[in-house]
């Protein structure tokens, strides 16, 4: 049997990062590319498992990144890697527009396993998420070192690793 090794995933929401809201602007797209990138390096090293909350924005991406090499590395026979989803609140999508609601959804229906961790909304309940990730990982894929999932991977000694489109900005 081999030894797990999980990364977790969280970061800005599509507000947060600054970006506008088109997921076709330039810097956008380097953001996902870089994803994809960082993604592949991660399955490379021997990550076999991925935590994250599909949030729209950095989330979202990763997600749909995730699922799509999964899908790849199956048709092509290669080592299978697991994706794991977390939904803060049931209703969590329920005011993005109808395209990004059903991404998030088919993503999580996509998923190896989803769970949804509180029925509504309350205050704490996406940085509960992101800690709940960050506690059952070994590293952190994040876009954001300032953000809390980083200063909390951090602060329990989790390595981070940084989205490079990020970094060259």
């Amino acid at each position: 049997m081999t030894n797990k090794i999980i990364c977790a995933v969280a970061g800005r929401d599509v507000h947060e990062i600054g970006n506008g809201y088109s997921e076709s602007y330039y810097k956008n797209i380097d953001i996902k590319l870089s994803i994809i990138e960082e993604a592949s390096r991660l399955i490379a090293s021997g990550v076999t498992d991925f935590l994250l909350n599909a949030e729209y924005g950095f989330g979202l991406w990763a997600a749909e990144a995730l699922l799509g090499l999964r899908d790849i590395r199956q048709q092509q026979g290669l080592p299978a890697f697991r994706v794991h989803t977390f939904m803060p609140w049931e209703e969590q999508a329920a005011d993005w527009s109808d395209d990004v609601h059903e991404r998030f959804y088919a993503v999580h229906e996509r998923a190896d396993e989803s769970w949804i961790m509180h029925p509504r909304y309350s205050e704490n309940c996406r940085e509960n998420c992101e800690r709940l990730m960050i506690d059952n990982a070994h590293i952190l894929f994040t876009d954001d070192e300032d953000y809390f999932p980083a200063q909390y991977a951090e602060l329990h000694g989790k390595p981070i690793h940084l989205c490079k489109a990020l970094e060259r900005s």
